[in-house]
């Protein structure tokens, strides 16, 4: 898989509703963060910092993957995005998760982790969590 950056910087591949569960079924450890068009937490709040959460994760191993579910308020791309969604915890976006051995983990499900420090946190509660298996 070739890195995509923005500016020099690693952004998120983006992944489709399908790919998410083809890794899954095949016991697959990675990040989803699931984000929304329209929603300016996702696009001006955490955007801008993201790369340094990729970075991360990317440093430890951890393929970190990305889904836009919506591109109009409530409004889902199709059943399955809507799915993934709940299957993940619902609404509230940007929600960042972790699949740990194909195991979706609700406890490892975060919504509207955004500023610098907070990624930051979350990136070391992830590794941590992938350490210990």
């Amino acid at each position: 898989m070739k890195e995509k950056t923005l500016q020099g910087r690693p952004v998120p591949e983006e992944i489709s509703p399908e790919r998410v569960y083809q890794a899954i079924g095949r016991g697959k450890t990675f990040v989803l963060n699931i984000v929304t068009a329209w929603c300016p937490d996702c696009t001006e709040r955490q955007g801008p910092h993201f790369s340094a959460f990729v970075d991360r994760m990317q440093a430890e191993g951890i393929p970190v993957y990305q889904i836009t579910v919506q591109h109009e308020r409530l409004i889902f791309l199709s059943e399955e995005h809507e799915r993934l969604v709940l299957q993940f915890g619902g609404h509230g976006y940007p929600r960042t998760a972790l699949v740990l051995n194909g195991e979706t983990l609700p406890d490892y499900s975060r919504v509207e982790i955004m500023t610098p420090l907070e990624l930051d946190i979350l990136a070391g509660e992830y590794v941590y969590r992938v350490k210990q298996g």
